[in-house]
C-alpha cells in the first residue's frame, strides 16, 4: 500500500523526483524474484514417470525379442538401448558409449556395416515421439527403453545459427535445443534408416 501511494501521490520529500528510478528498480527486482522463485515449481507437482507408467506398458511401441521398438504411428524402429549397450534378457546391459557429435554419426555407420542394416541418429523430431509429457526423470517410457540415462542425447541436426553446436534432448524433462558443442561426449540411440 505504501509503494502503490509513493508511486501515485509521491513523497512530501524534496528527493521524491530523485527516488521514483530506485522505488522502479525496487518493483521491478520484487517482480522478477517472485517469478523466479514460482519456477522453482515447475517440475513439483510432475510425476516420476517411474510411478505414472504402467508396469509392461509400452504405448504405440511394438516389442520384439532382440531389442527393437517400432513405432506403430510413425514406423520408426529403435533400438532400444543406448549405443554402446547390447539388449538382453529385457534389459541394456554394458555401458552406454558417450561421443562428440561426429564420433556418434560414425559409429552409427560402423554398426550399421557390423549388422548389416542402416542405422542412424535419430532426428529431433523423432526423439520428440518417444517424450512422455505427462512425466519426468526421465520422460521416456521405461518398458520401451530400459535403462535409459538421464542425459542430454544427441539428435542428427546441428544449430542452425552456430556450426559449432549440435541438437539435443534432455531425457529428464524432454526438453529439446541445439545448444549442445558438438565435442561434448553424450550418449545417443540408434534408428533404422
Amino acid at each position: 500500500v505504501w509503494l502503490m501511494s509513493e508511486i501515485r501521490y509521491g513523497s512530501n520529500s524534496r528527493n521524491s523526483r530523485n527516488d521514483a528510478p530506485q522505488l522502479l528498480r525496487c518493483v521491478v527486482v520484487a517482480m522478477m524474484s517472485l517469478l523466479l522463485l514460482s519456477g522453482c515449481q515447475r517440475y513439483q507437482d510432475v510425476p516420476q514417470c517411474s510411478e505414472a507408467i504402467s508396469e509392461g506398458f509400452t504405448g504405440y511401441f511394438k516389442l520384439d525379442d532382440n531389442g527393437l521398438a517400432v513405432d506403430q504411428v510413425t514406423g520408426t524402429t529403435w533400438y532400444r538401448c543406448s549405443a554402446g549397450q547390447r539388449y538382453q534378457g529385457g534389459q541394456c546391459v554394458g555401458r552406454p558409449l558417450l561421443l562428440g557429435l561426429a564420433d556418434a554419426h560414425a559409429y552409427a555407420e560402423e554398426f550399421s556395416r557390423a549388422s548389416g542394416r542402416k542405422w542412424r541418429l535419430p532426428t529431433q523430431g523423432e526423439m520428440a515421439t518417444i517424450v512422455v509429457d505427462s512425466c519426468v526423470n526421465p520422460s521416456v517410457n521405461y518398458n520401451v527403453f530400459p535403462n535409459i540415462m538421464v542425459s542430454n542425447y544427441w539428435s542428427a541436426e546441428t544449430s542452425r545459427t552456430n556450426r559449432l553446436m549440435g541438437c539435443a534432448t534432455y531425457t529428464y524433462s524432454g526438453n529439446q535445443f541445439c545448444r549442445e558443442l558438438k565435442e561434448s561426449p553424450l550418449p545417443f540411440l540408434l534408428v533404422v534408416n
